[in-house]
């Protein structure tokens, strides 16, 4: 029994009128009785939510009819299982006996306990991908840093079946029709959602290689924004590849069926196919890859509650971590080499930014944040601080893959900023004239923090350890579109040796001995400091020094008459 209601995962109100008598002869109804799910292996049922009651007890008896079985040693007792797996451990508390579920059997210990725990942690790493192709990759070696992994059919992940969850499955056709990388692309856009993201963007442009498979993925605040990307996209790979392209393929759609679309691909020989008016899967390869990024973006977020103004940053983790094709990764077909993994983190975990700058001896080292996404341009991971609210970029940061982040900073808007549908059903787009405009984004809600999704990605799954020799980050997002991030410095131990003569203190051919050193160095900073003139009145008049400096001086003026 407990007076814990928020624990039940299932909860049955009782017609009869049973009272809990307390020690200090008070007395408690049961209000319900219900289930409690401590894991996926271990259900505690007919637990009694009583009112007013302060502990929570546990009942050997109730145990046991349940098929558990409890051995009591000295020093440490343990409840098993029907097949005599360990349960949980159960520890002396003076006189009776202490249960922590959340220690003993919660997802954390679960995480480290063999090899389907690790299946587990790579499944969630890389944006719930499927166990069998996991297992795939893993058994051929096609990606450095992931451990040896084997399929297991009794395993279901609740958050793949309420995010993946379909009427019926079409047949999946492997299908490609170029010999090399950057021939064809697969074009479309998803949107409007029904949350901005944190930038005010409400689509998302995704583009698929039909050799390798590659994706990229633009986060817009309209569809007329698709055609400045495509054009920069279609050039880069270019330069890149050292051969044309032979075409583009979309829908109907006005962002793509427009007069500077037939312009530009007139201008570079590019024949821009279109697929026929609702007959979406003409243009299969992406209609696919939008599914398979939506529902990741969707189950990332429903795993740890996380708010739905990040789908932009579910949907670029996404895109990172995906891209597996037939017998290698896009990866791989695309850049010749094989990628690696192991800096991969679960989207929406708990972790901890060391903090920079001059600290107080006792102040915390770091503070508490969430991870959303991995930088474009850096080796760091995009961070959003819950003390701030910022989105940051650094690569001074641990994690902690087992807590989802749920303190009460975390959870900043109401229920509907927290929930798994994000876009709205688009209606199949139908053909349109070529000078038809792009319709234009909907006007904001509100105002919006501008730390928004970095840029939408996405880098080489190497770019965290890149060389000379590797190829450029082709980052999905341009230049003008990049949001401000906050970048945490990197600390450094660089003395700089060059100082104007009059801000040494000291004779300059007097030796500096290790005592000196320390007090030295302390006062040339401070007279440095105070030797510090401001620009211009008004950098002066924003310091309450310099304010009371000049009332003197006036004051001194009147004195004397001058």
């Amino acid at each position: 029994m407990t007076g814990n209601h928020r624990w039940f995962s299932s909860l049955t109100p009782v017609s009869s009128s049973e009272h809990i008598i307390f020690e200090d002869k008070r007395t408690g109804q049961v209000n319900s009785v219900g289930a409690i799910l401590v894991s996926e292996s271990f259900i505690l049922r007919d637990v009694a939510l009583v009112g007013n009651l302060g502990y929570n007890l546990l009942s050997v008896s109730q145990l046991l009819e349940e098929g558990y079985e409890v051995r009591f040693k000295k020093g440490c007792s343990h409840v098993l299982d029907a097949q005599g797996s360990l349960v949980c451990p159960v520890v002396p508390f003076g006189k009776v006996f202490r249960v922590d579920f959340l220690s003993s059997s919660g997802p954390s210990r679960c995480l480290v306990a063999g090899p389907s725990s690790v299946l587990w942690k790579w499944h969630r790493r890389l944006g719930h991908l499927s166990f069998d192709l996991l297992a795939k990759l893993s058994s051929l070696d096609l990606i450095r840093g992931l451990p040896k992994l084997k399929s297991k059919r009794d395993l279901v992940c609740h958050r793949c079946r309420h995010g993946k969850m379909v009427a019926a499955s079409d047949t999946l056709v492997n299908q490609v029709m170029t010999a090399r990388p950057g021939e064809l692309l697969h074009m479309d856009t998803v949107g409007p959602s029904r949350v901005r993201s944190v930038g005010g963007k409400l689509y998302v442009l995704v583009i698929v290689d039909d050799f390798s498979r590659w994706s990229w993925v633009h986060f817009m605040e309209g569809k007329d924004e698709a055609y400045e990307f495509v054009h920069d996209l279609v050039l880069r790979l270019r330069n890149e590849s050292g051969h044309a392209m032979r075409a583009l393929r979309s829908d109907n759609g006005s962002e793509f069926k427009n007069d500077r679309f037939k312009a530009f691909c007139h201008s570079q020989g590019l024949e821009h196919q279109f697929s026929s008016p609702y007959v979406p899967y003409q243009n299969g390869v992406v209609e696919r890859k939008n599914r398979t990024l939506v529902e990741m973006a969707r189950l990332m977020l429903d795993e740890h509650k996380t708010p739905r103004k990040f789908w932009a940053e579910a949907i670029n983790t996404a895109c990172y971590v995906s891209n597996p094709v037939l017998n290698k990764t896009s990866y791989e077909l695309r850049f010749g080499r094989q990628p690696k993994v192991s800096h991969l983190r679960v989207f929406g975990c708990r972790c901890f930014v060391l903090k920079q700058g001059n600290l107080d001896k006792f102040e915390p080292r770091s503070s508490d944040g969430v991870f959303l996404s991995y930088a474009t341009h850096s080796r760091a991971y995009r961070v959003w601080l819950l003390d701030s609210g910022r989105i940051v970029e650094t690569c001074e940061v641990t994690f902690d893959e087992t807590m989802p982040c749920t303190t009460p900073g975390f959870e900043l808007a109401g229920d509907d900023e927290i929930g798994t549908t994000i876009f709205e059903d688009d209606e199949e787009d139908v053909g349109v004239s070529g000078d038809t405009a792009p319709a234009a984004a909907p006007e904001p809600a509100a105002s919006l923090s501008k730390d928004d999704e970095g840029a939408p990605v996405h880098s080489p799954l190497t770019t965290w350890e890149q060389t000379p020799l590797d190829p450029p980050v082709h980052a999905a997002g341009l230049a003008k579109d990049l949001v401000e991030v906050t970048t945490e410095p990197q600390p450094s131990r660089m003395v700089q040796r060059d100082h104007p003569s009059r801000n040494i203190i000291g004779g300059l051919n007097e030796r500096v001995t290790r005592s000196r050193s320390t007090s030295i160095a302390h006062f040339a900073y401070s007279a440095f400091v105070a030797s510090f003139e401001p620009h211009d009145v008004g950098h002066a008049l924003s310091d309450a020094n310099w304010v009371n400096a000049m009332h003197e001086e006036l004051e001194n003026f009147e004195r004397n008459q001058v």
